[in-house]
């Protein structure tokens, strides 16, 4: 129940970013590296725009020169700052600005300025998140900690990697969850949520792992204790490591969820349930309604139209 398909599009819709700006790699920052930004604490720090999805390259970045934030805000399309002069460059984050939208609702103005030009721009955000860039820290970081390192991919798929001047679509690479992956390179995706694309090999094809490094331009609602990156992959071997049994693997592997897993075990087979309920006691999958008792899963009921309201 992993949502491969959509994992797959991202790479497409990535290709013109290959063609027209080239990759964008991570490259060492200058800054303190920092993680877990609240919007806030954004100020003084090093952005780097990323490649946008092939479908909104034209528009441009939804981030405005200061002189026409006036106009972009109010919906003129045509004062966005052009995707291909912007694509890969870095900024620094100069104030943050707090402002009422709407009942217990705030935003920010984020004014950056770029450090190759030192143009003046301005951004902003919706549900606390500026889109299009990522913590160039983030990237610096990643580079170092999984570069050249075997990683275990929580996931059966992975996207294929699509070489420039091809006319072959990728294909997705398949893998076993906790298999082992070597990282070949790292660098800027497309997606503010999972900006960091980590380029693997397994059994001698490349694939894509989308990552986030840190929770920074995230919206607080989804940050938990632990770092995002470990929502997609495993850095020591799980089999030796979580001590789980062959049969317990094996109905992982082939996509199988019975009473008495853990909400971890769960997570691995079927991925994110698509909603929540009774303050977490209870995932929804599709017809399925799993119910927990703390970390323990207890029954699985199968549900009919409206069950879940």
């Amino acid at each position: 129940m992993k949502l491969f398909n959509l994992r797959i599009l991202l790479v497409l819709s990535f290709l013109v970013a290959f063609g027209s700006v080239g990759a964008v790699w991570a490259e060492p920052a200058s800054e303190t590296p920092a993680v877990n930004l609240t919007t806030e604490q954004w100020t003084g720090h090093s952005f780097t725009f990323l490649a946008l999805p092939a479908d909104r390259q034209a528009a441009g970045y939804e981030i405005f020169p200061v002189d026409k934030a006036n106009k972009g805000f109010t919906g003129d399309r045509s004062v966005r700052i052009p995707y291909a002069q912007h694509a890969g460059k870095k900024v620094t984050v100069t104030e943050v600005i707090p402002y009422p939208a709407g009942p217990n609702l705030q935003e920010f103005m984020v004014y950056m300025k770029v450090d190759e030009t030192g143009e003046k721009l301005v951004g902003r955000t919706m549900r606390g998140q500026l889109e299009g860039l990522v913590l160039t820290a983030d990237l610096t970081n990643a580079r170092q900690q999984f570069l050249g390192k075997t990683i275990y991919p929580k996931y059966r798929e992975l996207a294929g990697l699509y070489t420039p001047g091809s006319e072959e679509i990728p294909k997705s690479v398949t893998t076993s969850i906790g298999g082992a992956a070597t990282v070949v390179d790292v660098y800027a995706g497309n997606q503010s949520d999972e900006p960091i694309w980590l380029v693997v090999s397994v059994n001698g094809e490349k694939a894509i792992l989308p990552i986030a490094y840190s929770w920074t331009n995230i919206p607080a609602s989804s940050w938990t204790e632990t770092a995002p990156w470990q929502e997609a992959l495993f850095t020591e071997d799980p089999r030796p490591s979580l001590g789980w049994s062959h049969t317990l693997w094996y109905q992982i592997e082939n996509g199988n969820v019975e009473e008495g897993m853990t909400k971890a075990q769960v997570l691995l087979s079927w991925g994110k349930p698509v909603h929540k309920i009774e303050d977490g006691a209870a995932w929804i999958y599709d017809n399925k309604k799993l119910n927990f008792n703390g970390d323990i899963l207890q029954s699985i009921e199968l549900l009919t139209d409206g069950a879940t309201q």
